[in-house]
């Protein structure tokens, strides 16, 4: 028997999932979880065979949690399962870990596949997906209308690295420690799938993220 926790932070996405599981002969739904708070209680005694993961959680980042996740329980296997298909962001959850990448229109088969995929040692990626790395290595682009999730904090440095603040300057007007201020730098970077922070600021003015 397959144990299966589920991370999503719509309830109606968790229900779905949980329907699907709970028909499946062979898999059994371990528990379902809606923020990354809800997920570390969860885990904290004993932990599924398989891990579907949202990435864009309200309180913290699908790609750090991966990565944290993958080290610490290392025979929980975790599939990303998102509305995203970008290749950054594929990239970054398969390098933090994930054994298979999902997107939320994936049928039900399928996600019954990919979790007895996985759970065997297999990787597993959504066709869709594939198109979407091989386009990027191809050197093709894609337009999305990615609109990460952000959290009060992160909307808050956002602000104020587009205003030009040094990394010194934001800690001290956010009384924070310069490393607390880079390291929200670098999930607003991982988040919006960008390279640097020019990259950000341009992609933040470009999505309207700091509209209220």
């Amino acid at each position: 028997m397959i144990s299966v926790a589920i991370t999503d932070d719509h309830p109606l996405i968790l229900n779905g999932i949980s329907g699907i599981i709970e028909k499946e002969a062979g898999i059994s739904l371990f528990g379902t979880f809606l923020t990354a708070a809800d997920l570390a209680e969860g885990l904290s005694d004993k932990q599924p065979e398989v891990l579907l993961l949202d990435i864009n959680l309200p309180d913290a980042s699908g790609l750090d949690l991966c990565k944290t996740y993958s080290k610490q329980y290392p025979s929980m296997n975790i599939i990303a399962l998102t509305t995203f298909s970008q290749a950054l962001i594929v990239k970054g959850m398969i390098q933090n870990g994930a054994m298979g990448y999902l997107l939320k229109n994936a049928p039900a088969e399928e996600l019954i596949l990919a979790i007895k995929k996985v759970h065997s040692g297999e990787q597993y990626l959504q066709n869709e997906v594939k198109e979407v790395l091989l386009s990027a290595a191809l050197g093709e682009t894609k337009k999305t209308s990615f609109i990460p999730k952000l959290t009060r904090r992160e909307k808050e440095v956002l602000a104020l690295i587009v205003d030009q603040l040094t990394t010194a300057e934001i800690a001290e007007k956010l009384f924070v420690s310069p490393k607390t201020v880079e390291s929200h730098r670098l999930h607003l970077i991982q988040k919006l799938g960008v390279r640097n922070t020019a990259g950000l600021v341009k992609e933040a003015l470009l999505k309207g993220l700091l509209e209220d």
